[in-house]
């Protein structure tokens, strides 16, 4: 077996002429927690099944503590609590869990008594006979919890666990995970549109964008480069400027002049390409100044590079 408990080998995933994930490798370690950070139809919950198998990918390939996914061994070893949850109509809380668990292969007595360690757990005891499709928003969202628990799995994968919530049932759900991570030292994957919110819960990051992976991270680099300016520009040769950052050509020597520094480059949607601050390149403006180019206020004169300054949180 690997040293990896999920391991993705360039997969992609088309619905028709729609590429939902775009030749996604991913190396997950046993007894960290991940967060998948992205926006809406970035392909964050698509990722999440095709490890869990509901979904199989057009290509590539991958396997879930060695095992191929969607396979039984890899399923034994998942536990899934997804962004929108159903609900029977007719059970009670503790009905449920009770299910959930004797469809996991407990027995009845042993589904019985792991159901209520869950109530207990979750702080659900005095609603334990009420019928779950008539809780909160936020008590559904601790069922979802506890039935993806249900059968002791190895790794939890939580989609959007803090959607539609107050900032108060956030941040009751996110100490939840804190401490099933401390007591159980699972592998968690949880995903969200909003770092900031995991950013006391995860080990590493995996940022998602139109199908791509952007960056993938422990969660102190990234919040290093976080801190740093971003500039994210278009231009009429972008292979040309692609070129040029990545082998740091451009003259005079490297210098900070702007505060905008490369760390690396890449295409993104629209014919964009983002890079990050490091201290290996040269200023933008010199760069733009020496291959003909300008800044976005003189974008008149010429259009072939219009530049946008952007940033993410200072800390």
């Amino acid at each position: 077996m690997d040293n990896y408990c999920i391991e993705l080998n360039h997969v992609t995933k088309r619905f028709g002429n729609f590429t939902a994930v775009n030749d996604i490798s991913l190396q997950l370690t046993p007894g960290k927690v991940y967060g998948i950070v992205g926006p809406n139809g970035a392909g964050k919950s698509t990722t999440m099944s095709l490890i869990m198998g509901t979904l199989m990918p057009t290509s590539g390939n991958g396997t879930v503590m060695g095992y191929p996914i969607g396979s039984t061994e890899a399923l034994a070893h998942l536990g899934y609590s997804p962004e929108f949850t159903s609900f029977y109509n007719d059970m009670s809380c503790v009905e449920y869990l009770w299910y959930m668990a004797t469809l996991a292969g407990l027995s009845d007595v042993e589904a019985a008594k792991r159901a209520n360690e869950l109530i207990d757990r979750f702080e659900l005891r005095e609603h334990a006979n009420k019928k779950v499709c008539k809780f909160s928003t936020g008590m559904k969202k601790k069922v979802s919890l506890a039935q993806a628990m249900i059968h002791n799995p190895s790794i939890l994968l939580l989609d959007e666990p803090t959607a539609n919530l107050d900032p108060t049932s956030r941040m009751e759900i996110l100490d939840i995970v804190r401490k099933m991570v401390n007591q159980d030292k699972q592998t968690v994957l949880i995903s969200s549109h909003v770092l900031t919110e995991l950013e006391t819960v995860i080990d590493g990051v995996i940022m998602i964008n139109h199908g791509v992976i952007v960056l993938n991270e422990d969660i102190e680099t990234a919040q290093r480069k976080f801190n740093n300016g971003i500039v994210v520009f278009s231009s009429s040769n972008n292979q040309l400027v692609l070129e040029k950052l990545a082998d740091g050509s451009h003259n005079p020597p490297p210098k900070v002049k702007s505060g905008y520094r490369v760390i690396s480059a890449r295409n993104i949607k629209n014919g964009k390409i983002e890079f990050y601050d490091d201290d290996r390149f040269a200023d933008l403006d010199g760069f733009l100044k020496e291959n003909g180019r300008t800044r976005q206020k003189d974008r008149k004169k010429d259009k072939s590079i219009r530049i946008s300054p952007q940033y993410f949180r200072k800390s």
